[in-house]
This record gives structure tokens, C-alpha cells and sequence, in this order.
């Protein structure tokens, strides 16, 4: 249309000149107007032109290759960022332990052939990276590996090119709801034929993982246990309870002594430490368990009840759980402080038997415990009494595995307890006295360096003083050889070993020792005990005797009253509740006491003790055995028998019930001591012990 109208004017002006002259001036200036109003719109064109193009971003012009490399480079950052927290929280706040710490055995604990964990807290010393440390450690990883993995994804190995403009800066930020990756990298990235696809600087990426929460969760915990040692004060407690396996102090009326196994004691603190370990847990977390127990659990101290339970039953969970409220609460509810609140993280503690564990008991013997024995003068000689008391030193490590409940995240923190003598300690970083009962790793060298050949042959042997003697192969054996405070397990016989027929035994080979001794124990046998000096080529034999246990319910002590010597005793009366026995039976060979039986009845001792225990006899075999007696009351020693006695061994190994009779006269003073002066006469106005 505008062309036809352009025309159209053109017709006209060509028609008439004076039409042309008539409007020139007139005309000229609109024609000037027109070009001016042309050149302002093109420069305004020209200006916001200008600015849009200034102000587009690169993902504006070419947003379809941009945000597809964008999100490649970002999967990087992410993937290197979780691999990184993922490792740091399997090593305790390390990306990669330091040679320093994984290089030293002291200070870490090694849960795995291929993991260690860093303690953080030995003695009274912590070594706990700081948040700062955690955030420059992810940094460098993000700045070392992010170049290798973006090269490596696929589209940039067969469509781009990358043309770097900086160098890689992290900048990742810790923060309450989860992990921040910040990157700053400028970089060109080019299609194969050069062109520029897109240019790229900065670079965010999130993680869900609360680090920082988990990490002043174990942050606390650490040092809330070097300030109050709540974790030796559980492990005092668990000693503190008297375990069999593992005494404390005690007395006991005996003439026998006591004996405990030290490397038992160990074990069996060990299985204590394993299982009651688990269940401490820490308030303000997320804890299971207690939210079922009564609230009118009393805040300090215990019911009565608690502190009559025995041992067994302070160790059994469910009862804690169900009846005993308040013991549970104070000693498995870690309170670290009143403000202490991490309701979605929960805390797991872990020891187990695999882990170091350094262990003392004081006072020790060839690997024993032994009590020591006390006695009076007089009358009163015959009263034998028991005493132990027995301190242990302790060192182990526990792990700790803080848990994000969000998303799963584990974050494992280890540290070291530390009890001397059976109290609390942590001044001291590793044990104050010399060991008595070497490290498993000193022992395990000393053994290893065994190289001298030695045969050990054990028997069964059945052998009196009236001519029986027999020998027989005993198979099963446990043999263990010891030197000084050195202690080597060598295993267990065997029939026709090395092809040497009808015979048990083993062949190994043996450490160099002036004094050593071989030691054969097996259950239901007397132990056997032979003192080498250890050379090449030795033959070594244990005989080891079979033993007969009865059951001390089944033994019954009865008195008959002393008339005078010229009158027969009186007849058997039953131990009244307030009388007690001592039992001493003594078989002696070669001058000496070769086995001795000396045990409490009645009294004191509750039914439910004396059912679990039983009176060792040799056995297959007639035994004579020197027995002595003594009764007392509550005061006063009243009665008792005293001769030589053959125990028929083919009414012992039948036997429902041993009956003891013994004299007694509470009639005065005077009376009471021609008793005890003449007692192996008086003793025949009675009968002899009964065997039924």
C-alpha cells in the first residue's frame, strides 16, 4: 500500500512543476523532520538493543547446552562431596588419616584389615579436628578430584572440550540442615569443532547430611567423658560386682585356698565390658528403652531393692529393663548437660573382644589369684579363714557411632578408658605398673621364638597306698607351658599323635626357659604340674588324676554328746541353725599333702549356695583320708572328730549321702578342752563316717 500511495505522489510531482515550487519550502522541512524522527528511533533501537544483550546471562542464550553441562559438572561436585563426608565419617572427621596417627598403633583403634579410626581422646588428652579442619579437607578433595571426574563423565569425551579461564576454589560451608558446596571455577566449554557452547563459573550443590550436628554430638560426648569418666565409672561398676570369675574383695571361713584363673578374670571383664557397653545411651538423643519406664524413678540413688539384687541378676537386661528402673536410668541414661538436645541423632557405644585390651590384676602368681590365709593360736587354730582383695588396672577403647537419623549417616569417633587400681584414671595414659600378665602381643613374640622340639605325654593315674597303681592314656588334655611372667597355649593331646600308638600327647616345640613349667589340666581331673628346664628333643609326661565330684547337699554332719569316758556318747542329734561345721580330709603321699578337701556346712552358708557346690574326692580308687572336724556355735568351738578314714571307692561312685559323726560337749570350759586335747580318742566313742 505504501508503495501504490509513494507512486501516486511521484505521478503528481512529475505532473506539475508548479505544484512542486509552490509547496518546496514547506515540503523540505517535513522531509527533514521525517529523517530526524527516523535516526531518534534508531539510536533508541539501537540503545535498548544494547542493553538486553548486556543483560542476558549465558543460560538465557544458549540455555539448552549450558544447563546440560551445568548439571554434569554439578553431579561431580556432589558425588565428590558425598564420597568425601562418607569417608571422613568412617574415620573419624578424616578424609584420609594422617600417616602420623594411622602409622601409630597408640593412637588409633583399628577395627577392620583396612580401617582405622583416630581416637580422639587418650588419657586426659584430645585430639578432635576441628570444624574448620573438616571444611578445608572437603575443600581440598572437591579442588584435587573435581577436574578428573568431570573429564571422565562421557559427553565430555565425545562432544566437548573444556578451556579453563581459573582454577578450581571450594569454598563448602558446614551448616545446621546439611553440607553447602560452594565452587567457584571458570571455565569455556567448546563442541569439538571449537565453537563456544556455554561458559560456566560458579557452582552449587547441597547435601542432607547434618555433619556439623553429628560432629558436636561425638564433640560433646568426648569430652564430657574426659571431664566425668562416666564410661570407667560403668566399667568400675562391673567389676564392683563380684562376678566369680572375677573377685574384688572378700572373706571366707576355710582352711582351703581360694583360686581364680587371671586370664578368666580377663575374659570375663572383656564379656561384661562387650555386652553392657551397648546399652548406654545419651540423653537428649534419640534414645529407646527409657521412654517406657516409670517417671516416679526416684533422680538420685536407688530402691533397697537394687542394692539387694546379686550379680547375676544386676547383669540380666530384662529385669532391669521391667523391675529396676532406677538402677538402669543411672548407670545407661548419659546425662552430658541439661541443654544437651540432638533429638535425630541417636548414639551407639561398641566394645568388643577383638579390640586392644590392657589388663592387670594385683596380686598375682604364675597367672593365679590366690587367697591368702589367716589363723588364730590356741583353741582357736582349728578357725581358718580366707581373704583376697585384688585391684585391676584397665585400659581399652570404645568406639562411638553418632548416627544422623535424617539420612542414615554414621560418623565413628574412638577414645580409650582407663581404670588403675580399680578406680578411675584417666592421668595416666597407659597402665602404671609393670604388667604381670603380659600384653597378648609380648607373649605371642615369646612363643613365636619357640624352636626347641618337645614331646608331652599325658596319662590317666589311679594310685594308692595299698598297692593299686594304674596308668592309662588320657586324650583332650589342655597343656600350657610357662616361664617367668611368659604364658604359651601349646593345645590339646591326642590319642596315637606322631603314629606313637597307644599313647596321648603332642609334639611342639618350646621357648627357651631355665625354669619353665608345663601345665595339664582337664575337667573332672586333678592338674598336673611339671617344672623343665626346656632343651631339643624332650619327652615330658603329665599324669593327671581322676577326680569324683559329690554334692555338698549330700554330706550330713551329725553330734553325739559327750558323757565321760567312761560312759558312751549320747545319741546323734541334728546341726541346729546357729551350729556350723568345718570339714578338713587330707591324703597325704610322700609326706605331704597331695589333696585336701576342706569345706564350711552350714551356719552361714544359704541352701541356694550350697547347691552349686560340690566336694572333690579322688577317685576309682580306695583313698584314706585324714579327717578333722571341728562345730562351733555362734561363740564357741563346742564339738568335732578326728581320725583316719578309707573311703571305699565302690560306695562312693553309688552314694546318695556321706554321714559325719562328730563328739561334742558344751557342758564348761574345762571340759571342753580334755575334749579337744584328747580328740582322736574321743573320737572312737563315736561311729565312723557312713557312706550311703
Amino acid at each position: 500500500m505504501r508503495k501504490k500511495r509513494y507512486e501516486g505522489d511521484r505521478s503528481s510531482y512529475n505532473s506539475s512543476k508548479k505544484s512542486l515550487f509552490i509547496s518546496g519550502k514547506h515540503g523540505q522541512v517535513t522531509v527533514f523532520i521525517i529523517i530526524g524522527i527516523v535516526l531518534l528511533l534508531a539510536v533508541v533501537l539501537v540503545f535498548f538493543l544494547r542493553k538486553e544483550i548486556v543483560g542476558f546471562k549465558i543460560e538465557e542464550l544458549i540455555p539448552a547446552k549450558k544447563g546440560k553441562v551445568e548439571t554434569l559438572i554439578g553431579s561431580c561436585i556432589a558425588e565428590l562431596g558425598d564420597e568425601a563426608i562418607f569417608n571422613l565419617g568412617l574415620k573419624g572427621g578424616y578424609i584420609e588419616v594422617p600417616s602420623r596417627i594411622s602409622s601409630d598403633a597408640s593412637a588409633h583403634l583399628k577395627i577392620s584389615p583396612f580401617q582405622v579410626v583416630p581416637y580422639w581422646a587418650i588419657g586426659e588428652q584430645t585430639f578432635i579436628p576441628t570444624l574448620q579442619y573438616i571444611k578445608e579437607d572437603l575443600d581440598n578433595y572437591i579442588e584435587t578430584n573435581l577436574r578428573n571426574c568431570v573429564l571422565a563423565l562421557e559427553p565430555f569425551t565425545e562432544a566437548y572440550d573444556l578451556k579453563e579461564k581459573s582454577e578450581i576454589e571450594s569454598d563448602t560451608e558446614i551448616v545446621d540442615n546439611g553440607v553447602i558446596f560452594n565452587v567457584y571455577w571458570n571455565i569455556e566449554v567448546l563442541d569439538k569443532a571449537g565453537e563456544t557452547v556455554a561458559e560456566v563459573i560458579n557452582h552449587i550443590e547441597n547435601s542432607p547430611i547434618k555433619l556439623k550436628r553429628v560432629y558436636e554430638t561425638a564433640q560433646e560426648i568426648v569430652n564430657s567423658e574426659v571431664r566425668d569418666m562416666k564410661i570407667e565409672d560403668l566399667t568400675q561398676d562391673l567389676i564392683a560386682m563380684e562376678h566369680p570369675s572375677l573377685p574384688v574383695a572378700g572373706i571366707e571361713l576355710s582352711c582351703r585356698k581360694k583360686t581364680w584363673d587371671a586370664r578368666e578374670a580377663k575374659q570375663t571383664l572383656q564379656n561384661l565390658l562387650r555386652v553392657n557397653i551397648k546399652r548406654l545411651q545419651v540423653k537428649g538423643t534419640n534414645t529407646y528403652g527409657f521412654e517406657e519406664l516409670p517417671n516416679s524413678a526416684p533422680k538420685e540413688g536407688c530402691s533397697p531393692d537394687v542394692y539387694s539384687m546379686s550379680s547375676e541378676e544386676l547383669l540380666n537386661y530384662d529385669q532391669l529393663m521391667n523391675g529396676y528402673d532406677c538402677y538402669q536410668r543411672n548407670h545407661y541414661l548419659w546425662n552430658l548437660d541439661e541443654s544437651f538436645s540432638k533429638p535425630e541423632v541417636s548414639v551407639v557405644f561398641n566394645y568388643d573382644n577383638t579390640y586392644p585390651f590392657s589388663f592387670q590384676v594385683t596380686p598375682t602368681e604364675d597367672g593365679k589369684m590366690r587367697s591368702g590365709l589367716l589363723g588364730g593360736t590356741g583353741l582357736v587354730s582349728a578357725i581358718c579363714l580366707q581373704t583376697w582383695k585384688f585391684t585391676y588396672d584397665v585400659m581399652y577403647p570404645v568406639l562411638i557411632r553418632v548416627k544422623d537419623d535424617t539420612t542414615g549417616y554414621n560418623f565413628n569417633v574412638a577414645m580409650t578408658i582407663h581404670l588403675v587400681r580399680n578406680r578411675p584414671d584417666r592421668s595416666q595414659g597407659v597402665i602404671g605398673r609393670p604388667e604381670i600378665i603380659f600384653p597378648e602381643n609380648v607373649n605371642d613374640k615369646y612363643c613365636d621364638s619357640a624352636d626347641l622340639l618337645t614331646t608331652i605325654v599325658t596319662w590317666e593315674k589311679v594310685e594308692n597306698e595299698e598297692g593299686v597303681s594304674d596308668l592309662q592314656p588320657l586324650k583332650d588334655v589342655n597343656v600350657s607351658f610357662a616361664c617367668i611372667n611368659y604364658a604359651c597355649p601349646l593345645g590339646q593331646t591326642d590319642f596315637n599323635f606322631q603314629q606313637w600308638g597307644y599313647q596321648s600327647g603332642l609334639t611342639v616345640n618350646l621357648p627357651y626357659c631355665v625354669g619353665g613349667i608345663l601345665r595339664g589340666e582337664k575337667e573332672g581331673y586333678k592338674e598336673d604340674v611339671v617344672r623343665v628346664v626346656t632343651k631339643y628333643g624332650d619327652v615330658q609326661e603329665l599324669q593327671l588324676v581322676p577326680l569324683f565330684k559329690f554334692p555338698l547337699t549330700n554330706m550330713n554332719i551329725v553330734k553325739h554328746k559327750f558323757n565321760g569316758k567312761e560312759q558312751p556318747a549320747g545319741l546323734e542329734e541334728s546341726l541346729s541353725k546357729d551350729e556350723m561345721a568345718l570339714i578338713r580330709m587330707k591324703l597325704y603321699r610322700n609326706g605331704t599333702v597331695f589333696h585336701e578337701v576342706e569345706q564350711v556346712i552350714g551356719g552361714v552358708m544359704d541352701e541356694e549356695t550350697a547347691k552349686r557346690i560340690d566336694v572333690e574326692f579322688l577317685a576309682q580308687a580306695d583313698f584314706t583320708y585324714e579327717v578333722e572336724l571341728n562345730i562351733f556355735d555362734k561363740e564357741n568351738l563346742i564339738g568335732g572328730y578326728k581320725a583316719n578314714w578309707t573311703m571305699p571307692w565302690d560306695e562312693l561312685e553309688t552314694a546318695s549321702e556321706i554321714k559325719f559323726h562328730t563328739i561334742y560337749d558344751n557342758a564348761g570350759e574345762e571340759n571342753t578342752y580334755q575334749l579337744f586335747t584328747e580328740l582322736g580318742q574321743l573320737s572312737n566313742y563315736v561311729p565312723l563316717p557312713e557312706i550311703k
